[in-house]
């Protein structure tokens, strides 16, 4: 099977990122080729890949470019990895490719409501992937039918497991100290100011210290993301917590990632549901074994079981009393992290790429039976 994945790729975007998990592993039985943006200023220096990569089509500038590039490098699928900021000046060419392929596209949401409220994406693929039951709800309101909607969960990372000591050493960090770690891009909605201030309550009574890995998205406004930014940094002053919290305000590449959840003690992730609702979010999807998690209630992690992280609400107040009791019963520490290491296991990118052959292997059935009819009925 030729599958082509329409997305952004090579670049520092969770959407590129996901998108080169599941290419990699699609590659590994079928033909994939990426049909990427040329966006201009956010391609990292050491950017490779062994997948054939053509850059067709920009956010910014509607163009025919990517429907004739299709013709060009015809395929059997063609599904896109949709954000609304990518794509949301784009709607005239996804439903000229969905016209173009009709009976064979795919469309992945990563955010499930558009900014503006009013879903609009109908005619502009046959099927839609989700990442939980509340992007289904969700679409069944706008009118989709459920065959059209399939729930496949995002794929998580799991990284090797690396001694605590080993990851300190490499990254100079303390190893008499219980670190929590946040990791994402910097945005208001991480509420990573909720974290220092958790932290600064905390640090009297324990050895505590904060680190977050991880710089300001290159598409956020800068009112969102270094604006945020700055004030997390004032806080930090104005805690006189300057050695007890740090941020690594950069893009962190996946192998050092890997050292920095080796040496965290416990992981944080208090992303708010605002801004957007109902999105998919890798940062609970990228693991490392022996690492309890403690997590925001809200419906974009709904797809974890309530046994495998620690779900609290979104304050310093619940975060406190959450650290309190992961560090002090290490019986809990273990359950969670046990049950946390078991989920991501069974959405591996290897299960859930499956899952997408199968979504594919579904559609491209119903294209020939209904390509059968459609002869049947001209003879």
């Amino acid at each position: 099977m030729k599958i082509c994945l329409v997305a952004t790729y090579g670049v520092t975007c969770g959407i590129a990122t996901y998108t080169a998990h599941l290419a990699q592993q699609l590659a590994s039985e079928d033909e994939v080729v990426i049909f990427a943006e040329d966006y201009l200023n956010n391609k990292q220096p050491d950017f490779s890949s062994d997948l054939k990569v053509i850059r067709r089509f920009n956010r910014n500038h509607p163009s025919p470019g990517l429907l004739k590039a299709l013709r060009d490098y015809p395929c059997d699928v063609v599904h896109v990895q949709h954000e609304y900021g990518i794509f949301g000046n784009l709607k005239s060419e996804l439903r000229q490719v969905a016209a173009e392929y009709k009976g064979r596209t795919v469309m992945t949401l990563h955010t499930v409501c558009p900014p503006s409220g009013v879903f609009d994406l109908h005619n502009c693929a046959d099927c839609f992937i989700v990442h939980n039951r509340y992007g289904e709800e969700y679409l069944l309101r706008q009118g989709i039918k459920r065959n059209k909607i399939k729930v496949i969960t995002h794929g998580t990372l799991l990284f090797p497991k690396i001694s605590q000591k080993e990851a300190r050493a490499k990254l100079h960090l303390p190893l008499d100290r219980k670190i929590i770690l946040t990791h994402s891009f910097i945005e208001r909605r991480k509420n990573i100011d909720k974290v220092i201030k958790a932290v600064a309550k905390l640090k009297n009574d324990l050895p505590i210290s904060s680190i977050h890995a991880g710089g300001v998205h290159p598409h956020v406004p800068g009112w969102l993301g270094q604006s945020y930014l700055n004030e997390c940094r004032e806080l930090i002053r104005e805690l006189d917590i300057a050695l007890e919290a740090v941020i690594v305000d950069r893009f962190i590449s996946e192998e050092e990632m890997s050292y920095y959840l080796a040496a965290a003690d416990i992981l944080v992730v208090m992303e708010d549901s605002t801004y957007p609702e109902i999105h998919a979010s890798g940062v609970m999807h990228t693991v490392t074994p022996g690492k309890p998690v403690i997590a925001s209630d809200i419906p974009d992690f709904a797809e974890f079981p309530d046994d495998a992280v620690y779900k609290i609400n979104i304050d310093e107040e619940s975060l406190e009393q959450a650290i309190k009791e992961v560090l002090s019963d290490p019986g809990l520490a273990s359950r969670l992290s046990g049950n946390l290491l078991s989920y991501a296991q069974a959405t591996s990118w290897e299960n859930m790429a499956k899952r997408h052959v199968e979504v594919y292997e579904d559609i491209m059935n119903s294209y020939r039976l209904a390509y059968l009819s459609k002869s049947s009925v001209i003879l």
